[in-house]
């Protein structure tokens, strides 16, 4: 193998271990945990037009492509929070810069608003 296809495989490997580290919530168990705990904070990672397209109940809008830790300023590190995107992608880079930043409990959504609305959850649409 050559080294450069060494440095490609190793660079991925590293990126899906630093993604991995974000805990992740399933769909069902964000439902119950909506249920029993007003705290959690909800933050939705996607664009405009997909937030508006339709958004999990009481989510909080914070774009991906303009995310900055000043967005949540106002939430301490220890509030709940949950974050999603349409798969997990987006979602889960934000939860690596919350985490980095302190923030002690902080999940990303598993497979995003689609693994909501393919559990059969409501979105609320604008």
């Amino acid at each position: 193998m050559t080294l450069q296809l060494s440095l490609v495989l190793f660079f991925f490997s590293m990126k899906g271990l630093a993604q991995s580290a974000v805990p992740l919530i399933e769909a069902d168990v964000l439902e119950k945990l909506l249920q029993e705990d007003s705290s959690v904070v909800v933050l939705d990672t996607r664009s405009s037009e997909e937030y508006q397209a339709g958004h999990l109940e009481n989510a909080r809008f914070v774009n991906y492509a303009t995310f900055q830790l000043s967005d949540v300023h106002d939430l301490a590190k220890e509030t709940p929070i949950v974050v999603y995107c349409l798969s997990g992608g987006r979602s889960g880079r934000v939860a690596q810069q919350l985490l980095n930043a302190g923030y002690k409990n902080v999940k990303n959504l598993n497979g995003g608003v689609r693994s909501w609305q393919a559990a059969g959850k409501e979105v609320k649409r604008e």
